[in-house]
């Protein structure tokens, strides 16, 4: 299937669920997320500010920031880059053109600072191939970072292959309400 197929599928998919579906997967999603190594060993979490149809992060911003941990959330600027922003009760907000609440002001955190990245997809395979809306926008800055990569999905999203392209950057982990995908793990014993 055609990666633009794909997205449509997803959506499709994402669509389907319910609000209150929605409200109890994604807390599902969370509690497995702040057991991971990952999240327990990170002090410095960039996490996606979700849009309605993506797994809601809410609850994960509250458990980085109630865990002592500093939160990152993701800006893109006019030049089409994206930045961690360091969010502190000083942090102004705007909703961009995509429906994202995103910060206007605060320290940026480069890419190899950070200790964890959780990522949102429209669509993941087991091997940790992440589909997201064709801007580019993630796989540049996942490609500057040196830290675990975890996305974040329904069930739903899940499909069996998605053909990589060569800067895709792929996840080390996916986190649905039911599974914890290790797919890094997946990979080197298909390497080995």
């Amino acid at each position: 299937m055609k990666r633009n197929e794909l997205r449509a599928l997803a959506r499709d998919k994402r669509r389907a669920i319910s609000t209150m579906q929605a409200i109890e997967m994604s807390l599902r999603v969370a509690h497995q997320v702040v057991a991971l190594p990952e999240f327990l060993n990170a002090q410095r979490v960039m996490c996606y500010a979700s849009m309605p149809e993506e797994v809601q992060t809410q609850t994960l911003h509250n458990a980085i920031t109630q865990c002592g941990k500093t939160l990152c959330l993701p800006a893109v600027r006019a030049d089409e880059r994206m930045e961690a922003v360091v969010i502190s009760g000083d942090t102004e907000f705007h909703t961009d053109s995509m429906g994202i609440r995103t910060p206007l002001n605060g320290e940026v955190m480069a890419p190899e600072k950070l200790d964890l990245v959780i990522a949102p997809g429209l669509a993941f395979d087991k091997n940790g191939t992440r589909l997201g809306h064709g801007k580019g926008y993630y796989d540049k800055f996942l490609s500057a970072c040196d830290c675990p990569i975890i996305g974040l999905s329904y069930d739903v999203q899940m499909v069996d292959h998605i053909a990589p392209h060569d800067h895709d950057v792929p996840m080390d982990k996916i986190v649905t309400e039911t599974t914890v995908y290790d797919c890094r793990a997946k990979r080197e014993q298909m390497e080995a």
